[in-house]
């Protein structure tokens, strides 16, 4: 618990608004007794440098008693209901509410039960974002790949077993509601761009309004959606109309408006520079996983073979580009990615210019846009040897697979003793509800196990 990404931020932000909070979109003390008493125990707490016992420590570890139940576990449990009205820091994600407030609906659900199963029941109830996202990026591959069911399918594949997607997926995350409508997004204007409906617009409307409810980033969408409605002409009139909410909502974005600059020079060239280094260092290893607040990410040669399998893909696209042959959707799967990258840029650039320092770009960010990137990659590895595509999709299919396995492994056995198995299950059910404890969780794993040999068998039968 709390190990996800800024889970105890978002968690925390369900909690103050259940608890009959009104949270200003400003710093408040908004951090319940309850979670921040969890926290100290579970060495999550941070300090005023935002630091805590796991930040930068990937050989930390908790001390495990000898049995199912954690050292602390029952006073966490144990710990009286008023504890959840009484606030002592400023910690909240200070997004829209609309995330929170639905989540709030299963914290009232389970109000009597204690912390663990709070936490753990918000996550499950979220895991169905997770799930709608996978089916979409098959969605979007069917649309791409027309008359190649493989690649289709491992649009899905790449992108469900994509091991940092996963992990975030599985926490109490804001992101993870926002990267599911955005994947939405780049859906239905595909949809759209194949053949107009209406029902496809109204789609599109509606995850894009509760994308924008969800984050204020989300305008980057309509970055995508004009484009698409330019391309209908005759629905020139929508394409103006949105075109005017997106300048409207551009004016009431003052962290563009340059005032109180602490580095007016800084230009985009210096910008330019430092994220190029920084995406080629940072961004792209931690793309693939970054773990235990920051201070795990995946062995170094398993992140040198996605360097290289990236290089392959590149390749590929540029044959791609040569040869002038592209799949439909295509130029929209570039537009998708390049508009988000640029958007993100720009804002770092912005916020170096205003406060000073960059705002610490990471791999997780650029999700939204993860289906586009995996059937870019899709399509540069079908692009190089036309005559053994399936083949070579398969392997890479298979990879990820493997990769997800390999992830699993690396974080939970930074955590656990996973020499011994009975060490293992007595540590990593401590600290959770008793529904993911002992034979539950040996079960979860048998069952994961299972039914992903029984996926890998039929995936390479229905390959040609």
């Amino acid at each position: 618990m709390w190990h996800t990404p800024d889970e105890q931020a978002h968690f925390g932000h369900v909690a103050y608004l259940a608890e009959g909070g009104v949270l200003p979109m400003g710093r408040s003390n908004d951090l319940n007794q309850e979670i921040a008493i969890s926290e100290q125990h579970l060495g999550t707490y941070r300090n005023k440098y935002g630091n805590n016992s796991f930040t930068y420590k990937p050989d930390f570890r908790l001390a495990y008693s000898d049995s199912q139940i954690g050292i602390h576990e029952t006073e966490i449990k144990t710990l009286p209901q008023s504890l959840r009205k009484i606030y002592t820091d400023p910690e909240s994600a200070y997004y829209p509410h609309f995330f929170y407030r639905v989540s709030g609906l299963i914290y009232r659900l389970f109000y009597r039960q204690d912390l663990f199963v709070r936490v753990f029941t918000l996550r499950i109830f979220w895991l169905f974002c997770h799930l709608l996202m996978v089916y979409w990026a098959y969605r979007i591959g069917r649309l791409v790949f027309v008359k190649d069911k493989l690649a289709a399918v491992s649009v899905a594949v790449l992108t469900g077993f994509q091991p940092m997607l996963s992990f975030v997926s599985a926490g109490v995350t804001s992101d993870n509601l926002h990267n599911v409508l955005f994947t939405g997004v780049i859906y239905f204007s595909l949809k759209l761009a194949v053949k107009f409906r209406w029902q496809e617009l109204i789609w599109l409307t509606l995850v894009t309004y509760l994308g924008y409810l969800t984050k204020p980033q989300f305008l980057i969408a309509l970055a995508i959606v004009i484009p698409v409605l330019l391309w209908r002409r005759k629905k020139l009139l929508l394409l103006l109309a949105a075109a005017g909410l997106w300048l409207y909502f551009q004016g009431k974005l003052p962290y563009f408006d340059g005032t109180g600059s602490a580095r007016p020079d800084y230009n985009l060239w210096q910008h330019a520079v430092y994220t190029a280094n920084h995406t080629f260092r940072e961004v792209l290893p931690w793309y693939w996983g970054v773990f235990r607040w920051l201070s795990l990410t995946l062995p170094r040669w398993v992140n040198q073979v996605m360097m290289r399998l990236l290089l392959v893909a590149g390749i590929g696209l540029i044959i791609k580009l040569w040869r002038r042959r592209f799949e439909p959707g295509f130029w929209l799967m570039v537009w998708s990615a390049g508009v988000y990258f640029l958007a993100l840029f720009l804002w770092d650039w912005q916020q170096i210019r205003n406060a000073g320092f960059p705002f610490g770009i990471q791999g997780r960010y650029y999700f939204p846009v993860i289906v586009p990137h995996m059937v870019l990659l899709i399509m540069g590895i079908k692009e190089l040897i036309p005559r053994i595509t399936d083949y070579l999709l398969l392997i890479t299919n298979y990879w990820f697979i493997l990769l997800n396995w390999i992830a699993l492994y690396w974080v939970t056995a930074s955590y656990y003793d996973a020499s011994n198995f009975k060490t293992f299950i007595i540590q990593a059910s401590q600290y959770k509800p008793d529904f993911a404890k002992g034979w539950w969780l040996v079960s979860v794993i048998f069952l994961y196990a299972i039914l992903m040999l029984i996926f890998s068998i039929k995936l390479a039968r229905n390959a040609k």
